[in-house]
């Protein structure tokens, strides 16, 4: 019975991986195709800008930042990483107070 179980929790878990990679290979394709997301609030094109070796999308009207899945977390494990740690709270709120344009 516990070989049954374990084969279940395995099928799940894989099926769990598949969605995911098929949602991000629809990312890549939408980033690769020259379509820019939009903006939530303003329905614009945001800009891509690379913060940290992370690419995050930003509203040029409102300033917000939005991530994908585990950009956040790619961020805080550079900040911890070499030279890089050095001041990254001062470059992050930098960044994210940039002008609108």
């Amino acid at each position: 019975m516990s070989n049954s179980w374990d084969e279940m929790k395995r099928a799940k878990e894989d099926m769990y991986f598949e969605e995911q990679n098929k949602k991000a290979l629809e990312r890549i394709k939408e980033r690769q195709g020259g379509k820019k997301r939009l903006s939530p609030i303003t329905g614009e094109p945001m800009e891509e800008l690379t913060f940290m070796g992370v690419n995050v999308d930003r509203c040029p009207k409102s300033g917000g930042i939005w991530l994908d899945a585990g950009e956040l977390e790619e961020i805080l494990k550079n900040s911890r990483e070499g030279e890089k740690s050095k001041g990254w709270i001062d470059n992050f709120l930098s960044f994210i107070a940039k002008p609108t344009k």
